[in-house]
């Protein structure tokens, strides 16, 4: 691919969570982080995060495309406060946090309203995945838009899907992570239960990798559960978020019966002080 203008593609990174940190990362070795800011200035925040600046206004003023990942919609919101002020004809807002359909609608609204663009990028897979520019992007908004940054967006992620409009991506990212936390729970049940009953790591694991259940999600948190190393990928208390999105936006008939007992053992961990940890924590309550 070729080597991408910096002019054109210089880039703000908002937000320096998990994925914050890996995005901005392989921005600086491709030479196109401009600034990074963070809501909350981290301690050594100058030193340990690359091309840091403690002002919102500082840092938007150096580049034209502006990625937002913070937590969730409130702090989306509390962001564009801040930007609204300074945002130009120039920007493009690429909005990254999970968060209800129809707020990525009102967000893309107030920034639109600024004379600036808006898409939203959410994305799919974890930290190992996005410092591997691995990641998959449910991509929303004006086509024109999504093809300017298609090249951006490609030295990023190992896929890009236009879904549709904005809030359509945010739909479909909060269907996959329903899907997610069904099976991750499944595959900690599984685990304990043949573990328990005296299955070692790798009997089970050789009969998983055989069997039609094997998928990409069980080989990522393979050497995860063999470790017990429950440093998080993506963490209990951030999928817990996502799952009361999803039923906070259900249009079902009949409602999402077993997502809403899967939110229950989700908050059950989180309650037990493993929400900073990985979703492979549910494990834990399971077997230690």
């Amino acid at each position: 691919m070729a080597e991408l203008n910096k002019h054109e593609f210089g880039t703000v990174i908002l937000g320096m969570g998990i994925m914050g940190v890996a995005i901005a990362n392989n921005l600086e070795q491709d030479g196109l982080l401009v600034a990074t800011w963070n809501r909350t200035v981290k301690t050594n925040a100058s030193t340990s995060t690359p091309r840091f600046i403690e002002s919102i206004v500082e840092a938007v003023s150096k580049a034209n495309i502006l990625f937002i990942l913070v937590s969730d919609g409130g702090a989306v919101s509390d962001v564009i406060d801040l930007l609204e002020p300074v945002l130009t004809k120039n920007h493009i807002v690429v909005q990254c946090a999970t968060v209800k359909p129809e707020d990525n609608i009102e967000f893309k609204n107030r920034v639109e309203a600024c004379g600036s663009s808006f898409i939203e990028a959410l994305i799919g897979g974890s930290k190992l995945a996005a410092v591997e520019r691995k990641i998959p992007l449910y991509l929303g908004g004006d086509a024109s838009t999504v093809n300017k940054l298609e090249p951006l967006l490609a030295t990023l992620s190992g896929k890009r899907i236009h879904v549709g409009e904005v809030g359509t991506a945010s739909v479909a990212k909060l269907a996959m992570n329903l899907n997610l936390s069904m099976q991750l729970e499944a595959l900690c049940e599984s685990y304990a239960y043949a573990t328990s009953n005296g299955l070692s790591d790798d009997q089970y694991f050789n009969v998983l990798r055989n069997n039609t259940g094997w998928n990409y999600l069980c080989e990522y948190k393979e050497p995860k559960l063999r470790n017990r190393d429950y440093e998080p990928q993506f963490s209990v208390k951030n999928m817990l978020k996502d799952i009361r999105l999803a039923l906070a936006t259900d249009k079902t008939d009949e409602g999402m019966t077993l997502l809403k007992k899967t939110e229950a053992i989700y908050r059950t961990a989180d309650d037990s002080g493993l929400g900073e940890e990985d979703m492979i924590a549910l494990y834990k309550m399971l077997n230690n």
